[in-house]
């Protein structure tokens, strides 16, 4: 994949952070490897001080963490993951009933193409077309949530999975989950049915909850606030 070119117009801080950021949503950075200035500044032609600035930026939005020898990915615990689980159970299905019936129709063209792209991918094992294809899904249903404050919630949520979601993707089975709720969702939004629409992403994060946490972390998880979301 070919690297972003670093212009010095634009403000730098702000473009290695989107250089890095890409990275760790296409799986080039993977868990626990480290982010030195040194090699950075290199890479991308700059000095260390942008460099720097994009790094504690990038922690500051939890995507990466700060280590004795510099930054780093975080490695996923079950406690970890079944704290985003809740969050996203939590914040997704009121975002999901906003987009319903505050999304375009050139966004739902967005996500139709989408998810027709996933699932090619997916049958024909492309793995770097499916996790670029279910991004976009992901992020464009998320924007069609026209409550700002909401949408900077989920989107920061989303963040959090980035480079875990690569390993999360390479199993097929999960794919292959991804793509069931994914498709109940978009009927729902292409319906303009915010209470089936909320449903379909409880039902996704339910399901992640079943097969992924810790039955004891469950138990802890449950507020019961989400208790109630998981039941409903």
């Amino acid at each position: 994949m070919a690297r972003p070119t670093i212009i010095q117009s634009a403000p730098l801080r702000e473009q290695i952070y989107d250089a890095i950021r890409l990275e760790l949503r296409t799986g080039e950075i993977g868990a626990g490897g480290r982010l030195l200035e040194v090699e950075l500044a290199k890479k991308y032609g700059v000095s260390r001080t942008p460099v720097r600035e994009a790094l504690f930026q990038l922690a500051r939005d939890g995507l990466i963490i700060s280590g004795e020898r510099g930054f780093m990915l975080p490695t996923d615990t079950s406690k970890s993951l079944a704290d985003r689980l809740e969050a996203h159970l939590l914040i997704d299905p009121r975002v999901a009933r906003h987009a319903a019936s505050e999304g375009t129709a050139d966004e739902l063209k967005t996500l139709f193409k989408a998810l027709e792209k996933g699932q090619q991918s997916h049958q024909s094992n492309r793995f770097n077309s499916f996790v670029e294809a279910n991004y976009q899904f992901r992020i464009t249903w998320r924007k069609m949530c026209r409550n700002e404050p909401l949408t900077r919630c989920a989107t920061m949520l989303e963040d959090q999975f980035l480079a875990a979601r690569n390993d999360f993707y390479k199993d097929p089975t999960n794919r292959a989950l991804a793509l069931f709720h994914d498709e109940k969702l978009l009927v729902a939004l292409e319906a303009r049915d915010g209470d089936a629409a909320e449903k379909a992403t409880r039902e996704y994060m339910t399901a992640l909850i079943e097969k992924f946490v810790d039955p004891r972390q469950k138990e802890m998880s449950k507020t019961p606030s989400t208790a109630d979301a998981v039941t409903t």
